[in-house]
């Protein structure tokens, strides 16, 4: 039975079955530690009130699932949902072969990316957007063309081959026609070094991975035979 961490109960790891310990204070974060120091995922990042906003828009049921490798080694999904999808929540920086590890890994899966991390990345992601073009039509679901160069952030999640969605919190874009709350930026890598950048709304994520509906971005809907290949479809 999954529990949050509460001050002096002791429990026991998702992956391994070893000991932990909760550690509770006024300050930091409420979460489940380990009593010796061996760490059982090397995948494993410590756990922010970023990470448990997003995992408890979840099922406790879907959170922290262990998984076995063939050469024995357990990884921890952070969100596994009933499609057999990984959600990764990722806030520090993660170098391009393990991402590429994980993705290979776990098949389906999408990232979330914390966007908030580094100072200079919401500065910079802005100031790219309000250079790029915009993509299709105005009945399209609103997109820009950026070149992953223009943004440290954009450049730094490069290369993979998962669905990368950034979460900027409540930050707001001098964007017509979009909402200042409520956003995550689907990232589509193109050849060339493009990448096209779609805002939709986060709630519609969420209720996608919980149940199938599907993702809304800003604009009005477009006939299936106007879209355009290589755009994300909502």
């Amino acid at each position: 039975m999954r529990q949050e961490a509460t001050t002096g109960v002791r429990g026991s790891c998702p992956g391994w079955g070893s000991p932990t310990l909760a550690k509770c204070g006024l300050k930091r974060l409420h979460q489940w530690a380990h009593i010796s120091a061996a760490v059982c995922d090397r995948w494993w990042e410590p756990e922010t009130e970023w990470h448990r906003a997003w995992k408890n828009l979840f099922p406790t049921e879907w959170q922290e699932i262990r998984h076995v490798a063939i050469d024995g080694e357990v990884h921890i999904a952070d969100v596994k949902t009933e499609s057999s999808t990984v959600i990764e929540f990722q806030h520090s920086t993660i170098s391009p072969q393990e991402r590429a590890s994980r993705e290979a890994f776990y098949g389906s899966m999408i990232w979330i990316v914390d966007g908030t991390r580094l100072k200079r990345d919401l500065s910079s992601f802005r100031e790219a957007l309000l250079n790029a073009p915009p993509v299709g039509v105005e009945t399209d679901a609103r997109s820009w063309l950026l070149f992953a160069r223009a943004a440290a952030l954009i450049e730094r999640w490069r290369g993979g081959k998962r669905p990368v969605f950034l979460d900027f919190g409540d930050a707001e874009f001098p964007l017509a026609r979009m909402s200042s709350t409520g956003v995550l930026w689907w990232l589509s890598y193109a050849l060339g070094g493009r990448v096209i950048a779609t805002p939709v709304d986060r709630q519609s994520v969420v209720d996608h991975m919980l149940s199938g509906t599907s993702i809304r971005g800003f604009g009005r809907p477009v006939p299936p035979t106007l879209r355009r290949s290589g755009r994300p479809r909502f």
